[in-house]
């Protein structure tokens, strides 16, 4: 009976690599992704996961051109600024269309975008909205959303009021947290964005498939304002939780672009046309829970960080990215000099170093680890991530006499348990919107996005605040760097790494292109 399921077995994959294979050879992209999105609705999204699905099937105001470099006008046509850079007058293209033939408007930028600042929603990404003028008051309660400075005026004109004078704002209204939603569409049915039959966007490609663990399918959108550019008639997403099962599939031509590498992929493709690799501008961190009593105490937070090795985790991980010793990550500019990244000119916030992390446990009443609690390591359900929890916990109990657990969680519980507060140490990553040093560090403050560690400091609101208003270059790096150095004292999370983007294009696809992101994006993709 085992034999006869083994020879099904391995038919039914035989049939399906075929199929996958027989689409491959046709006029559509198929890549991978590790697990489900997360989020398909992109006013509530602040997942990297889901953003690369998204940015395929939504557009906001500007995109990112064929070049992969140049920030251009997309849903609108152009836009004017005021002379003091504080107001934002978008003209929408004439005769915008949904993917279900509707008419798009600038009433759907100005729902869409309140939604995001609405406490009532409790979008994921409301902070990346509190740089237009009374956006966090709203969300706060302590103004109506007349006040805020999102505003339609007609079908066409879309005027935004900023806080502050924000030169990264182009490239910001091209990420997932400013994309539009149908309003009709929201409102008439709360579980819109998992169905297909019921998915409405505005991008190159519009939702045909999507069958959980399994598979996303996107079609070429018929009514998208540049439809007759786009080459490609799909992207089929398969989902493959391992980077050893992709690189595979990659080689036996049954996906065409690989988008999850790890070191073999990177080894085996090094110094071919098929490899590329950029800069990101995000990190990989590990949150402290410091709502628990042990975790409270910086101290502790600091020894943790000082105790790791993390050349010898990444390496154990197949990782190839580089450790980082600060939150801020090495593809962001410097303020005050092009030749530099803003981490050459700030330095190494910490260092790593055992003496001095057991010597700040003594201080906080743990030598040796001595009554310190087991902590619970919580990732998830992925062999890499597996890698970690484990290095991490060795290294802990060797170097800090602390005992640990793990657990591993699928991804469709992972989130829900660290909102919980379910968790000692936890394995997270934010790659942020926009290139400038200040996206990094803006997610630590309180109500952000980097909020699942519990810390909130008002110390470290008011320094990272002030450097909104500097618009002087080398007094803005400073502000940033002592805001920063603020934050590593304070260590509500570990820096391990910092993101690069790398990923694998077959010889037969062109115009693959990867935002500072990291996102990798289609819209220009062609196949022969």
């Amino acid at each position: 009976m085992k034999k006869l399921f083994s020879v099904l077995l391995i038919l039914a994959l035989a049939a399906s690599m075929l199929a996958v294979s027989a689409m491959a050879e046709g006029n559509m992209v198929i890549t991978a992704i590790a697990d489900d999105p997360q989020q398909m609705d992109p006013t509530l999204n602040s997942y990297s996961r889901s953003s690369q699905v998204l940015q395929n099937l939504f557009k906001g105001l500007y995109k990112l051109d064929a070049d992969g470099s140049t920030f251009v006008p997309a849903i609108a046509e152009g836009v004017e600024i005021s002379e003091d850079q504080l107001t934002y007058t978008f003209t929408l293209r004439e005769g915008l269309k949904w993917s279900d033939g509707s008419d798009l408007t600038a009433y759907d930028f100005e729902y869409s975008w309140l939604r995001v600042l609405d406490p009532e929603v409790l979008s994921k990404a409301t902070s990346d909205l509190w740089i237009v003028k009374n956006g966090e008051a709203y969300y706060r309660g302590e103004c109506a959303a007349e006040d805020v400075g999102i505003k339609a005026t007609d079908d066409r004109t879309f005027v935004v009021e900023l806080e502050n004078i924000t030169p990264w704002f182009l490239m910001l209204t091209s990420t997932t947290s400013f994309l539009p939603v149908s309003k009709a569409v929201v409102e008439a049915n709360e579980n819109w964005a998992w169905d297909a039959s019921t998915y409405v966007c505005n991008g190159p490609y519009m939702l045909q498939e999507y069958s959980s663990l399994d598979k996303i399918v996107m079609v070429k959108n018929p009514y998208y304002y540049a439809a007759d550019e786009v080459k490609l008639d799909g992207v089929q997403y398969s989902i493959i939780p391992e980077t050893a099962t992709e690189l595979l599939a990659y080689k036996n031509g049954d996906i065409n672009v690989s988008i999850n590498l790890d070191q073999q992929g990177i080894t085996d493709y090094a110094g071919t046309d098929e490899l590329y690799q950029l800069p990101r501008i995000g990190i990989q961190y590990c949150d402290f829970n410091t709502q628990l009593p042990e975790f409270s105490d910086k101290r502790v937070r600091q020894a943790f960080a000082k105790a790791i090795d993390r050349k010898v985790l990444l390496q154990a991980m197949g990782v190839v990215e580089q450790p980082v010793y600060g939150f801020v990550p090495y593809a962001q500019p410097s303020l005050t000099d092009e030749s530099k990244s803003y981490r050459d000119i700030a330095g190494d916030m910490f260092t790593e170093n055992v003496d001095e992390a057991k010597a700040l446990m003594e201080e906080a009443g743990y030598p040796n680890g001595e009554g310190f609690p087991t902590i619970t390591i919580k990732v998830q359900n992925s062999t890499q991530q597996g890698i970690l929890a484990q290095v991490l916990g060795d290294m802990w109990k060797t170097n800090l006499g602390v005992n640990y657990e793990i657990q591993s969680r699928e991804s469709s519980v992972y989130w829900d348990e660290l909102d919980a507060g379910d968790f000692s140490v936890d394995r997270n990553g934010y790659t942020c919107d926009y290139s400038d040093p200040s996206a990094n560090l803006k997610i630590w403050i309180s109500g952000s996005n980097a909020y699942e560690n519990g810390w909130d400091d008002p110390v470290y609101d008011e320094m990272f605040n002030a450097t909104l208003a500097m618009t002087e270059p080398a007094e803005r790096a400073a502000a940033l760097i002592e805001a920063e150095a603020y934050l590593v004292d304070q260590m509500p999370g570990m820096p391990v790494y910092s993101m690069e983007t790398q990923f694998l294009v077959k010889p037969e696809v062109s115009g693959v292109i990867a935002n500072p992101i990291g996102h990798v994006n289609f819209e220009y993709a062609s196949i022969g």
